[in-house]
C-alpha cells in the first residue's frame, strides 16, 4: 500500500496507510497535501476498492 490512481494536474486519489492508524484511508493527494477523507475496514477491502475505482474511471494504478 499505497494504491494510488493519478488524476489531472498531478492530483491522486489512493488508499494509503499511515503509521499512526490502524486502518487504511482513503485520501487524494495534491502536490504536497494529502486529505484524509475516510477509513476503510481492512487493508483488502482498500485494495479492491481500488481496483473497482480504477477501472470504473478507466485510471491507470500505480
Amino acid at each position: 500500500m499505497p494504491r494510488v490512481l493519478v488524476g489531472i494536474n498531478d492530483s491522486k486519489i489512493g488508499a494509503y496507510t499511515f503509521s499512526d492508524r490502524k486502518r487504511p484511508a482513503i485520501c487524494v493527494e495534491k502536490g504536497n497535501t494529502i486529505t484524509i477523507y475516510g477509513y476503510f475496514k481492512d487493508k483488502d477491502t482498500a485494495e479492491r476498492f481500488m481496483h473497482e475505482l480504477a477501472q470504473a474511471v478507466g485510471a491507470k494504478e500505480e
